[in-house]
């Protein structure tokens, strides 16, 4: 008699393309003949999905726009009654499909309904976000419609902002838990990086933490990159120095007239990645698509311009290619102070751009072996840790014979009496 496969319910939070395409690209490297895999997300990205045979299934999420909204703003990313609102129908999900095992990217609310449907949860998210990390003020975040940045004064006083900072963050995700009668948590890295067993698509070079509780582990890079062929333009870039620019799904693409014309303006040759968000003039040195294979990409360049979080970021270094990353949310800054301080890439602000720092940047990381250098040195790490593998020896720490079973950091510890 055959085992009964372990059936995975894999969920990812629709609002940028990473927090759906990461679980997609795990989901899509388990056997079909040893787990029934389903997949819930808003259908907003589900262009990327390549397996007929995974189980997907459509997700309320917020929209894009309005998450991007706040993240520009400095407001807070959910309202408890959105939260709410996913957590319920995140349990009638569940109970339809009664999986073995839920595995979240980004989805908070998945803390609420794994918990009160008694469901083991692992949680991905990058280990900056771990309640393990070094403890430092976070950076001075990027808004929309003031540059604090340049405040001098607002870089010390992260360090007392830091604290408040992170309990607002997790205070309507905690709202939410009250509704059902679940703990709080103390900020927000506590509550991101809550789960049965929590994963961090990063390695330990690059974001080493403090001594980690049994069920934290790093899994390493995950990164996706769209299938088809290569551009009908890939045979006609030169031997030259080249730059791979692609903003992502939420970089700000009201950089991107102004990055073109000091790029070539130095005579380089830019491949560039626009995502359906914005159509690029045909100019001399410029190659554009929609979409395009990163790992290719990233590897027929010398250098990396994005928006220096992690996917794209982490795609460039497997590729042994330095970063200038241009973050625009918290997440984006926190990776590159991590790909900054191991010498493997620069960050800008949006302002470093309107007054031409990026040329002379240009011409010192180009000419500069080091930079290249410590990018191959992450690239070896990177390509030390086995991610899928790794992914599957943690699901199969989980018994599907018997009813789940709280372990350390379950979420049935945190159901108040």
């Amino acid at each position: 008699m055959n085992p009964r496969k372990q059936k995975i319910l894999f969920v990812g939070e629709a609002v940028t393309l990473a927090h759906v395409a990461r679980p997609y690209t795990l989901a899509a490297a388990l056997p079909a003949s040893d787990y029934d895999i389903h997949l819930a997300a808003a259908p907003r990205f589900d262009y990327l999905y390549q397996r007929q045979d995974i189980h997907y299934h459509p997700l309320l999420t917020k929209s894009c726009e309005d998450f991007l909204h706040a993240v520009d703003n400095g407001k807070a990313l959910y309202r408890r009654e959105e939260i709410i609102a996913y957590a319920e129908e995140e349990l009638r999900l569940i109970e339809r499909l009664d999986p073995d095992i839920i595995v979240g990217d980004f989805r908070h609310s998945l803390g609420i309904s794994a918990a009160l449907s008694g469901k083991p949860l692992i949680n991905l998210i990058n280990a900056y976000w771990s309640p393990h990390r070094r403890p430092e003020p976070l950076p001075v975040p990027e808004l929309a419609k003031i540059n604090l940045h340049r405040l001098p004064v607002m870089t010390p006083l992260m360090r007392w902002i830091t604290p408040l900072a992170t309990r607002l963050l997790a205070r309507s995700l905690n709202r939410a838990r009250a509704h059902y009668g679940l703990a709080p948590f103390a900020n927000c890295f506590e509550a991101w990086s809550h789960g049965d067993q929590v994963l961090y698509y990063d390695s330990p070079e690059l974001v080493p933490l403090g001594p980690l509780p049994a069920h934290h582990h790093y899994l390493g890079p995950v990164t996706w990159s769209p299938g088809g062929p290569l551009p009908d333009w890939w045979p006609q870039l030169q031997d030259r120095p080249t730059i791979y620019l692609s903003l992502g799904s939420s970089g700000n693409l009201a950089l991107l007239p102004t990055l073109i014309d000091q790029l070539l303006g130095e005579g380089l040759q830019v491949i560039a990645s626009t995502g359906r968000r914005q159509r690029l003039p045909q100019r001399s040195g410029l190659f554009s698509a929609d979409f395009l294979p990163g790992e290719a990409a990233a590897a027929r360049a010398d250098l990396v311009i994005c928006n220096g979080g992690s996917p794209t970021s982490y795609q460039a270094l497997q590729q042994g290619r330095p970063v200038i990353g241009i973050p625009s949310n918290m997440d984006q800054l926190l990776a590159m102070r991590h790909i900054e301080a191991y010498g493997a890439g620069v960050m800008l602000r949006r302002h470093h751009i309107e007054t031409g720092r990026l040329p002379p940047l240009l011409r010192r990381m180009l000419s500069k072996p080091s930079y290249r250098q410590r990018a191959q040195q992450l690239a070896w790490h990177f390509a030390a840790t086995r991610p899928h593998l790794t992914f599957r020896q943690v699901l199969q720490q989980f018994d599907i014979q018997s009813p789940a079973q709280a372990k350390p950091g379950s979420n049935k510890e945190r159901i108040m009496p």
